[in-house]
């Protein structure tokens, strides 16, 4: 039997995951500090809304660098560089005292974790095969566990030790996880010597073997990347995510304005992102069982902005029932977001393939601008939450539809090989 630090599902999986769960801690904790953070910066839920919307402007900043580093340099590497870069920023964010600092702080954050995702997704890719990707994708869980575990820790820490040590606290873990990370990861399979002889032999064997299959760029990778497929997945992340981010950062002072303490907003918020993992499991084993990509990213989709729309529809009348729709479309976004990042990297050739993740990513994360500010913009505007949650929910259904007309390849080809997705005519 395999030792588990020679399997190379437990040894990549699970540090990459955790280095993943704790990026994304680092990212989202601010909105368990939200409440108390207006209080004592005396900001209005726009303001507050704008700077934590500026993390995505930093972010968008080094998509295409970092992403085009990892395919070409180290994906490894690159990711210890921004791991320590973001701990440290994140735990800056203690000392800030006015909104402009917030804003600074809030955009350097951003940059450090820029290009996080494309690079991550690169490691997967040079580690498992195109049958076994979905799965291997699952490393992307890190944003619904890191919710899921990190709102009722950074919820405990701030009822115990005030808003700005949560943000020292939560930095620690990731800064000492560095060091696991420079020892367990390598970049593929040829530089390592601790996977089993033959299981190396036969996974560089079945690795080459699809990188003969693989689409040959015959330009510039800058070029490339402007694919047309590309480019209409990235607006569908922008409208989805532009719903998540909204509907995450907004999530606990919801919870807050219906009577829950911030220790008790900290725990049920974390619900829909417990609901997202299971959910993940079932669509990805679902995905690779049956070789199909398309409809695994779509139906999804579609779902989580009906029932959004409900969440509105009930609003507070029935606070259960709001937070179980809530609950449905976080998981059934989440749920899709392996399939969605193997259309991206199997649109282009593979040199090519992390700088259209970070085209992806970065336009779809400029929805964690849009998200955070329109809610919050909505929320002052209305007094109200339903409103936003009611314009979530469109832009889910939207970012669909949008997507409807392309055709992605779901045939199973020899090998088990899905050929690129391509637009519609």
């Amino acid at each position: 039997m395999t030792a588990p630090h020679h399997n190379r599902w437990v040894r990549i999986q699970g540090v990459a995951l955790l280095m993943f769960v704790m990026s994304q801690i680092d990212r989202s904790n601010i909105a368990l500090a939200f409440p108390s953070m207006r209080a004592d910066l005396g900001l209005s839920a726009t303001a507050i809304g704008f700077a934590t919307g500026v993390f995505f402007w930093g972010y968008l900043l080094l998509q295409i660098p970092v992403g085009r580093l990892a395919s070409v340099w180290s994906a490894k590497r690159t990711l210890m560089i921004l791991g320590v870069g973001w701990a440290l920023v994140s735990a800056t964010t203690a000392l800030v005292q006015t909104e402009t600092e917030l804003v600074v702080n809030r955009f350097l954050l951003g940059m450090t974790e820029g290009g996080t995702l494309p690079s991550f997704v690169v490691l997967m890719r040079a580690w498992f095969t195109r049958g076994e990707r979905a799965r291997a994708n699952l490393v992307l869980l890190g944003t619904p566990i890191a919710t899921a575990i990190g709102n009722p820790l950074c919820g405990l820490a701030v009822s115990l030790t005030g808003w700005r040590m949560m943000f020292v606290i939560t930095a620690v873990p990731a800064l000492l996880w560095c060091l696991v990370w420079w020892w367990a990861i390598d970049d593929d399979p040829r530089s390592t010597n601790w996977l089993p002889p033959a299981e190396k032999a036969s996974l560089i064997a079945t690795l080459d073997a699809e990188a003969l299959e693989a689409p040959v760029s015959q330009r510039h990778w800058f070029r490339v990347i402007w694919h047309p497929v590309v480019l209409l997945l990235s607006i569908y992340n922008l409208l989805g995510l532009t719903a998540l981010w909204g509907l995450s950062y907004w999530l606990p002072t919801l919870l807050v304005e219906a009577g829950h303490t911030i220790g008790m907003a900290g725990l049920l918020s974390s619900i829909p992102y417990i609901a997202s993992v299971a959910m993940a499991f079932l669509l990805s084993y679902s995905s690779d069982r049956w070789q199909e990509r398309k409809w695994h990213m779509l139906v999804p989709t579609f779902l989580a902005g009906v029932f959004m729309l409900a969440a509105a529809w009930f609003g507070q009348a029935s606070q259960g029932l709001m937070l179980l729709c809530l609950t449905l479309t976080a998981a059934l976004w989440f749920g899709r977001i392996t399939t969605y990042w193997i259309l991206v990297a199997d649109a282009v050739p593979k040199d090519a393939a992390g700088a259209s993740m970070a085209i992806a990513n970065g336009v779809g994360n400029f929805g964690g601008f849009l998200g955070p500010f329109l809610f919050g913009w909505l929320r002052t505007i209305t007094d109200s939450f339903d409103a936003a949650i009611m314009f979530g929910g469109v832009a889910f259904i939207a970012a669909a539809l949008i997507a409807m007309p392309m055709r992605f390849g779901g045939r199973r080809q020899p090998g088990g090989a899905i050929p690129a997705p391509t637009p519609a005519n």
